[in-house]
């Protein structure tokens, strides 16, 4: 959101200030541009998960969480179950279907549904059906 009341013009003499301020804050990247980097096995799970990270870190998370992720898992792919220790998951479903087993409880998730794992919980997610599986998956910290 812009305050475009509050923003000068660009001939105005404050006007580096205020964009060199903004590109400090905002955060603008396209699908092109985020790398996808193969993760096999991950947390036990089988085949290979692709993850794209939307955002890069703590430092992009403003100190709030570890990871904001897009994962796609191809036909037959999970993610192993893990714990969260002093951290939550949520994860919303983009596209696909999957299984996600959470404290030894399957739940059957479709496109638009959400799960939130909280600290101590165990998950895993495996992807069902014939298409891939696209997840946002953010973490934060307790």
């Amino acid at each position: 959101h812009f305050p475009t009341d509050d923003m000068p013009e660009a001939n105005d003499a404050a006007a580096p200030l205020f964009f060199e301020r903004m590109e400090r804050f905002m955060i603008y990247r396209t699908k092109n541009e985020l790398e996808k980097t193969p993760i096999e096995g991950c947390m036990g799970g089988n085949g290979t998960v692709w993850m794209e990270k939307l955002l890069t870190g703590q430092e992009e998370m403003m100190g709030k969480g570890r990871a904001y992720v897009r994962h796609t898992l191809n036909p037959g792919v999970s993610i192993g179950i893990h714990t969260h220790e002093g951290e939550m998951e949520t994860m919303v479903i983009v596209r696909g279907k999957a299984v996600h087993t959470i404290n030894g409880q399957d739940q059957y998730l479709e496109e638009g549904d959400i799960i939130a794992a909280q600290p101590g919980d165990s998950h895993g997610i495996a992807q069902t059906g014939d298409e891939p599986l696209v997840l946002i998956a953010q973490v934060l910290f307790a």
